[in-house]
C-alpha cells in the first residue's frame, strides 16, 4: 500500500511539473534583443517585431504583450503575418484589436502570412492607421536616419523570384524588408540590409543542442544542415550573409497545437546603431 501511495505521489508531481513547464514555455513572453551596426544609421533606432500571434491573447486584450512593447519605446513596430489562424473569427478579432491599439501610439507596418490574408481584415487594418505593405515600399525618417521599408506577401517562392521585378533600391540608404516567409539569399542579392520574417515558430518544439525538431519537412535541420546557407535552416534568431541580416521571429502563438518547448513566445527588439 505504501509503495502504491508513493508511486501515486510521484505521478502527481510529474504531471504538475509537466503542466508548469508546458504553461511557461507556451504562454509566457520572452523579449529577445539584437544589436545591428551599420554606417548608414546615424541615430540609434529601436524596432520591435511581432509575428505569428495566431489569435493568442497574453492577458485581457493582450495587455501583457502591449505592456512589454511599451517598455521598449520602439520607433516602429513591424508585424510579419499570421496574426490569426484562418477561419478563427475570435482570433481574428483579437489580432485586429491588438494592432488597432498599437497603431494609436506607434507606426505599425504589417505584411500578411498565409492565414491572415483576408481582404476585409486587411482593409480594417488600413482603416485603423496600420501601414499594410502589400508589395509596397515606404520611406521614413527617424531622427536623422532615412530608412526604406519594403513589404512582400509571398506564401511561396518560384525559382525565378527576384525583388528587382517589383522594386528599385538605393543601396546608400538603409533598407528593411518585411516578409512572412524568408528567402534570405534572394533578399541579400537584392541589397536588403535587414530582413524580418516569421512563419517557422522557431520550430515550436526545440531540444537542447539539437534545435528545432522539424522545419519544412526536414528533421533536425539545424544539425543536418549546420553551416549551410539553405532556407530550411533559417528557423529562429539572427543570421547574416555578407553585410545583410535576417531575423526570424519564433512568434507568439502556436499552430496547429498549443505546445512549445525551449522556445517561448517572443517579441524581438532590434536596435540599429
Amino acid at each position: 500500500v505504501k509503495m502504491k501511495k508513493k508511486k501515486f505521489i510521484i505521478l502527481i508531481i510529474i504531471i504538475c511539473a509537466s503542466l508548469i513547464i508546458w504553461y511557461f514555455n507556451t504562454f509566457t513572453i520572452k523579449t529577445n534583443y539584437e544589436i545591428i551596426e551599420s554606417e548608414k544609421i546615424v541615430d540609434e533606432i529601436t524596432i520591435i517585431q511581432i509575428s505569428d500571434l495566431h489569435g493568442s491573447s497574453f492577458g485581457r486584450n493582450n495587455k501583457e504583450l502591449i505592456k512589454k512593447i511599451e517598455k521598449e519605446k520602439p520607433n516602429i513596430i513591424c508585424v510579419t503575418g499570421d496574426m490569426y489562424t484562418a477561419k478563427d473569427e475570435k482570433g481574428k478579432q483579437i489580432a485586429l484589436k491588438l494592432l488597432q491599439e498599437l497603431a494609436k501610439s506607434y507606426k505599425v507596418y504589417f505584411v500578411n502570412g498565409e492565414h491572415d490574408c483576408d481582404e476585409k481584415f486587411i482593409q480594417n487594418l488600413k482603416d485603423n492607421e496600420v501601414n499594410v505593405l502589400d508589395y509596397k515600399k515606404e520611406t521614413i525618417a527617424i531622427k536623422n536616419t532615412k530608412i526604406n521599408l519594403y513589404g512582400i506577401t509571398n506564401q511561396y517562392y518560384s525559382a525565378t523570384f527576384d525583388l528587382k521585378n517589383a522594386f528599385e533600391i538605393n543601396k546608400e540608404e538603409y533598407n528593411i524588408l518585411l516578409a512572412h516567409i524568408s528567402n534570405f539569399e534572394k533578399f541579400e542579392q537584392f541589397g536588403i540590409d535587414l530582413s524580418l520574417c516569421g512563419d517557422t515558430h522557431g520550430g515550436q518544439v526545440r531540444l537542447p543542442f539539437l534545435g528545432a525538431i522539424i522545419n519544412r519537412g526536414i528533421w533536425f535541420p539545424e544539425i543536418v544542415q549546420k553551416g549551410l546557407n539553405v532556407e530550411t535552416n533559417y528557423i529562429k534568431g539572427l543570421y547574416s550573409i555578407n553585410n545583410s541580416y535576417l531575423y526570424v521571429s519564433s512568434g507568439l502563438g502556436n499552430y496547429p497545437i498549443s505546445i512549445r518547448l525551449f522556445n517561448r513566445p517572443e517579441i524581438a527588439v532590434i536596435k540599429l546603431r
